[in-house]
């Protein structure tokens, strides 16, 4: 078994990764029962038998599956983020924070975009909800950082960006 690195994630993500696992080994069960009924119906030669090949790669490929969300789930520490009570002093995981994000590839007269994002858990990024999880590459280039701070060079797609830390809420 490979040792799979600390992943932070919030009590609903730690849910929402066992459901997953959940439906992942019931895939995996039925697929499993769907190549036993192919094997027995025409054996297990790839010309006298597609469909049992077939599932055979299913199997394979949810295994593989199960086998990444079981570890992940193992190496998960919880992060109770408490909303009425958000880390405030610097860019941390529970943060609610407004940003600015500079385009270098434009002109110095651009106005920036004001974003605020709430900082997640592992696997948690909801773009339509305002939440990105701590290892999206805008929450890292900003975690850690205090409000007046400015981030290192950020590559998103083709454009480099710059991110100004301009408030961090103790509330949502």
């Amino acid at each position: 078994m490979t040792q799979s690195a600390m992943v932070y994630m919030t009590e609903t993500g730690f849910e929402n990764l066992k459901a997953a696992l959940v439906r992942k080994q019931q895939e995996y069960a039925d697929v499993r029962e769907h190549r036993q009924v192919a094997f027995e119906m025409s054996g297990d030669g790839w010309h006298d038998n597609p469909e049992f090949n077939r599932q055979q790669q299913l199997e394979a490929n949810l295994n593989h599956t199960v086998k990444e969300l079981t570890e992940r789930l193992q190496s998960a520490r919880l992060v109770n983020i408490d909303h009425s009570n958000r880390p405030t002093n610097h860019v941390a995981i529970g943060s609610l924070v407004s940003i600015v994000r500079w385009n270098l590839n434009h002109s110095s007269s651009d106005k920036g975009l004001q974003e605020t994002w709430e900082i997640v858990g592992f696997d948690e990024t909801d773009i339509k909800a305002g939440k990105i999880g701590y290892n999206a590459p805008l929450a890292k280039s900003i975690i850690g950082l205090q409000v007046g701070d400015v981030s290192d060079e950020l590559v998103l797609g083709s454009q480099v960006w710059e991110i100004e830390v301009i408030a961090i809420h103790p509330s949502s």
